[in-house]
C-alpha cells in the first residue's frame, strides 16, 4: 500500500514520481494511448458541434483571416464522458491507466513532440510557407511556421486541446490513483482539482477568446510551444497532485476559505481582463464597465482593467497559478514550480511584447506608458 512520504525525511526532486524518475523507454501501451488521445481530440475537432468564427488578420497579410471550429468545450465533455464512462462502467480501462503508464507516456510525448518540430521546420521551409530568422537552433526552437496545418486543423490552436485536456487527464488519473489507495481525497486534492477543472474550463468557455492572444497572431510554432502545450502543460504543472498523492494535506476549514478567495480573485481578474481585450479586439465601440472604451487614437485600450496595468491578465493569471500550489501548503518550493515558471516566462513575453509595441506604435506607446505607468502591480511594477 503506497504510504506518505515526509518532507522533511524523504521527499526531494530526485524521488517525484512523474519528473525526473519517470524517464521509461517508450512501450506499445504508452504509444497506443497517446496516439488514441490524439486521434479521439482530432476527429472530434472535427465532428463535435461547434461555431466557425474568423481569426485575427494575419500579420503578414492583413487581408486574410483564417478560419477555426470553436468546438473545445463540448468536446473537453466529450473526453470527460469518455473517460468516466470508459473506466468505470465499461471497465475499458482503469481511471489510473495514466498514472500507471505515465513514465513510458512521458517519454513518448517527448519523443513526438521532437519529431514534430523537425517536420514541421522541414515541410515549412519547403513547402516556402516558413521563413528562416535567425541559425538552425534558433528556427527549431521558435519555428519557421505561423500556421502549420495538417488535415484541415491549425496545429497551433489545436495544440492547446491536447495539452489541456491532457492535463486534467493526468490530475484525473492521480486523484483516482489517491483514492484507490486510501479510499478518499484529501482536501489538498480536491481543491486542487476544483481549481485545475475550472480553469480548463474556462478556456475552452472562452476558447474564441484564444484567437486574439499574442500566441496565435505572432508567435510561430515551434519547438518551444510545441514542447511546452504537449510536454510542459500537460505533465510539469501536474507537479502538485504528484505531491499531494505522496503527501496527504489535510486542510482547515480556514485554510480552505483563504485559498479559495485568493483563487477566485486571480480569477475574476483573469478573466474579467482577458476578455475586455478581446472584446476590444472584436468590437471596439463595445461599452467597458459601462462606459465608452477610453484609448489612444483609437489603437491602445486604457479602460477597465488595462487603464490600471498594461497587464492585468498576467497577474489575474499568477494569482490564479500561485491558489493551485497552496493547498500543497509551503512544504516544498517543488510544488511552486508552475507560478515560478510562469512569472519567469511572462515577465520575458512582456518585455518582447513592450519592443515590438515601441516600434509599432512610437510615440503612441510612450503616451500609453505615460497613461498606465505599472505593468503588473499598482504602484510597485
Amino acid at each position: 500500500m503506497l504510504q506518505g512520504l515526509p518532507f522533511s525525511e524523504d521527499f526531494s526532486i530526485f524521488a517525484l514520481p512523474g519528473m525526473l524518475t519517470s524517464w521509461r523507454a517508450p512501450t506499445y501501451e504508452s504509444v497506443l494511448i497517446f496516439s488514441s488521445f490524439l486521434i479521439f481530440l482530432g476527429v472530434g475537432s472535427h465532428i463535435v458541434p461547434g461555431r466557425y468564427v474568423k481569426g485575427q488578420p494575419l500579420i503578414y497579410d492583413q487581408t486574410k483571416r483564417l478560419t477555426y471550429k470553436i468546438n473545445g468545450l463540448n468536446l473537453f465533455f466529450c473526453l470527460i464522458g469518455f473517460f468516466f464512462f470508459g473506466s468505470y462502467y465499461m471497465k475499458w480501462f482503469e481511471p489510473t491507466l495514466v498514472y500507471d503508464h505515465f513514465g513510458p507516456i512521458f517519454t513518448t510525448v517527448n519523443i513526438f513532440a521532437t519529431l514534430l518540430t523537425i517536420i514541421l521546420f522541414i515541410t515549412g521551409i519547403s513547402s516556402g510557407r516558413g521563413k528562416r530568422e535567425g541559425n538552425l537552433i534558433h528556427d527549431l526552437f521558435l519555428g519557421v511556421e505561423l500556421n502549420p496545418r495538417f488535415a484541415g486543423l491549425d496545429l497551433k490552436f489545436f495544440a492547446l486541446r491536447p495539452a489541456l485536456m491532457g492535463w486534467i487527464m493526468v490530475n484525473f488519473s492521480l486523484a483516482a490513483q489517491e483514492y484507490k489507495v486510501y479510499g478518499s481525497l484529501s482536501t489538498g486534492m480536491i481543491l486542487y482539482q476544483i481549481f485545475t477543472f475550472i480553469y480548463a474550463f474556462d478556456y475552452f468557455y472562452f476558447e474564441e477568446c484564444m484567437l486574439s492572444t499574442w500566441d496565435i497572431i505572432a508567435e510561430n510554432w515551434g519547438f518551444m510551444l510545441i514542447w511546452g502545450d504537449l510536454v510542459w502543460i500537460c505533465f510539469m504543472f501536474a507537479v502538485q497532485p504528484w505531491f499531494l498523492l505522496y503527501n496527504r494535506i489535510h486542510l482547515s476549514s480556514i485554510q480552505m476559505i483563504v485559498i479559495s478567495t485568493i483563487f477566485a480573485i486571480g480569477f475574476a481578474v483573469f478573466r474579467i481582463s482577458n476578455s475586455q481585450k478581446h472584446q476590444f479586439k472584436t468590437n471596439p465601440k463595445a461599452l467597458i464597465w459601462g462606459k465608452k472604451p477610453e484609448t489612444i487614437a483609437g489603437k491602445l485600450l486604457v479602460s477597465g482593467f488595462w487603464g490600471i496595468l498594461r497587464k492585468p491578465n498576467y497577474l489575474g493569471d499568477w494569482i490564479v497559478a500561485f491558489s493551485f500550489s497552496f493547498p500543497c501548503l509551503f512544504n516544498t518550493p517543488i510544488v511552486y514550480l508552475y507560478p515560478i515558471y510562469l512569472v519567469v516566462l511572462n515577465s520575458h513575453r512582456q518585455w518582447r511584447d513592450h519592443q515590438k509595441c515601441s516600434k509599432k506604435y512610437g510615440e503612441l506607446w510612450k503616451e500609453y506608458c505615460r497613461r498606465v505607468p505599472y505593468v503588473v502591480l499598482p504602484g510597485l511594477i
